[in-house]
């Protein structure tokens, strides 16, 4: 009995520290493309044509492919981290890179909930800035397709290139080499957290149109396709983080093989972001951080408590307008409340 208990034990520990080693390198192209975006808060730059990472050789000729990309990427970049760290900056986890101000627990280490987030965040952000980037120009080589035909008794033309969700799909699909990812089940969890995130953009997509007609009637319309803000998708990819899913490897083998009978076990929404890991306690590392308001602390101070002190905000009031053409303006101090967690 004893033997059988010490064998299970050591083979439960070496599929766990195997399972931990090839979450870190199983899909090189994705996992450092999402890791080295995200983690890179410098203008660094480096050979190769992709500038902006020290990218794969397919990578290399994308970005050779498509001048403009190098930009594109510096924008999703710069736009995902400013939007996850204002969206999470009254959250326990705030997009730090590391867990509780520990450098031995990074958030690349292995598949954690907020892991899964980032891989669909940055994804979402390359696709929605290559999207835009069609539309300004700034990437000639798009499929600028615009909504066009007949409708009632009104003549839709193509406007050209709008916001190119299309182009977005592709490019991001591709950049992030999801093709070779691989087949096995961690793979299979990467691949659709990326996918979360690339579809959380497409659902944005909206039609825009405009009349054009003598006396402003409406007898043509230009119609193009347009995406809504970045935040707005954000708000999608939030909800999706607190509600993701936690899985676990199914008959683990060396090579992570995903057998039919498996494959069935592993289907779940496809709109759900996947994880492995459970995320450590965050609680030790909310100590002096700010609330959004009383009922925030509650949650962000761990039920430590909070210390309140006064903050005075200054602001232009009373304005009115003076001798015709001149605004004057009192000066308004206002008193707030400030929230700090013990």
């Amino acid at each position: 009995m004893f033997s059988c208990s010490v064998v299970y034990v050591l083979l439960f520990s070496t599929v766990s520290i195997i399972a931990t080693k090839n979450v870190e390198g199983s899909q090189p192209v994705l996992q450092k493309t999402v890791e080295e975006l995200f983690s890179k808060r410098s203008q660094i730059m480096y050979p190769g044509a992709c500038k902006t990472i020290r990218s794969s050789r397919r990578q290399t000729k994308i970005c050779s492919r498509n001048p403009g990309l190098v930009n594109v990427l510096e924008i999703a970049r710069t736009q995902a981290i400013n939007a996850c760290e204002e969206t999470f900056q009254y959250d326990r986890w705030n997009c730090s890179l590391i867990f509780n101000r520990n450098a031995k627990k990074r958030i690349f280490d292995k598949i954690y909930r907020e892991t899964a987030f980032v891989n669909a965040l940055m994804a979402a952000s390359i696709t929605h800035a290559v999207a835009k980037a069609c539309a300004s120009g700034d990437l000639t080589k798009c499929t600028c397709v615009g909504s066009f035909g007949k409708h009632g008794n009104l003549t839709w033309k193509n406007s050209g290139c709008g916001d190119d969700f299309k182009q977005g799909q592709r490019l991001t699909r591709n950049f992030l080499d999801l093709k070779h990812a691989g087949t096995d089940q961690i793979a299979e969890i990467l691949k659709q957290d990326v996918v979360v995130g690339i579809d959380a953009i497409g659902e944005q997509m909206r039609e825009v149109c405009k009349c054009h007609g003598f006396s402003g009637s409406c007898t043509t319309k230009t119609c193009w396709k347009r995406l809504g803000p970045f935040n707005s998708a954000l708000g999608v990819l939030k909800k999706q983080y607190h509600h993701a899913v936690k899985k676990k490897i199914v008959n683990y083998t060396s090579k992570r093989a995903i057998m039919p009978k498996v494959r069935k076990k592993l289907k779940v929404d496809r709109k759900q972001l996947l994880y492995l890991q459970k995320s450590p306690n965050l609680c030790a590392s909310t100590k002096g951080r700010v609330c959004r308001d009383r009922h925030n602390c509650a949650t962000l101070c761990c039920n430590r408590g909070y210390v309140t002190t006064k903050k005075n905000v200054t602001s232009r009031c009373r304005c009115k307008m003076v001798n015709c053409c001149f605004v004057q303006c009192d000066t308004c101090v206002e008193e707030f409340d400030h929230y700090t967690c013990k």
